[in-house]
């Protein structure tokens, strides 16, 4: 079972910066999932929420703001002041500080029904990077974008994010004629029987967010292809149990 590290080692450090990526990095997780969307003056960045006042020190909307005024927000004080000063990060950053041979689950953050061609831009900068091959895999609730990215670059690995239960996942796959690497969905609508049937027909699973050992070892015990956490070093153990 693979541990990522969810939005980088979140537990320790500020979700989706340069220290939580680095973090994870020490504390050996098999890879890492963070957000991406689109700045005020169309860069994309790595950052979750689509406002800001949760984990930095501005207000407003993301969407709203370019990135020179996101370069001067303070990401880590929220978290800790040991992180004072710790800014937002473009993907291109990003693809920087994280090894070809770690997981890079990135997911597509857009409201509903939004067109922005974030999907496009992504394909781009990963295409630049030499990455669009390997160890990337590109997810998003937006399903609609998961389709386009199987268009503009077949080559690269697709991810569901599933916030609820789907009766028949196999024929919704088939039906909207999805290209998938994997599901990402989380642990209270994951069950033996959907894990197993996923295995089966060879598509990854990754269960959101999982923080408790005993879930953990569930999970494990179930087959899933690995478990998205806040504390990476936390379920080393539970691999192969």
């Amino acid at each position: 079972m693979e541990i990522i590290a969810h939005r980088g080692a979140s537990g320790y450090a500020p979700e989706n910066t340069r220290v939580s990526i680095l973090k994870g990095l020490e504390l050996g997780c098999d890879g890492f999932e963070v957000d991406v969307q689109l700045a005020g003056s169309g860069e994309v960045v790595v950052f979750h929420d689509f406002t800001l006042e949760r984990t930095t020190s501005g207000k407003g909307s993301l969407r709203d703001t370019g990135l020179s005024d996101l370069r001067k927000l303070d990401l880590g004080s929220s978290f800790s002041e040991e992180f004072k000063g710790e800014k937002i990060m473009t993907l291109e950053e990003l693809l920087r500080i994280v090894p070809e041979n770690k997981i890079l689950n990135i997911e597509i953050k857009v409201r509903y029904d939004e067109v922005n061609k974030i999907e496009e831009k992504i394909v781009d900068i990963l295409k630049k990077a030499g990455r669009t091959e390997g160890q990337i895999i590109i997810s998003s609730f937006s399903h609609r974008i998961i389709k386009e990215i199987n268009k503009l670059e077949p080559d690269l690995k697709t991810g569901l994010l599933l916030k609820a239960e789907i009766l028949d996942i196999e024929n919704y796959i088939k039906t909207n004629d999805l290209k998938i690497y994997s599901i990402h969905t989380y642990g209270e609508f994951t069950g033996r029987k959907m894990v197993k049937k996923m295995n089966d027909i060879g598509i990854k699973t990754y269960i959101w967010t999982v923080n408790s050992a005993e879930e953990a070892k569930m999970l494990n015990d179930f087959g899933v292809t690995g478990i998205i956490t806040n504390y990476p070093d936390k379920f080393m153990g539970v691999r192969g149990i």
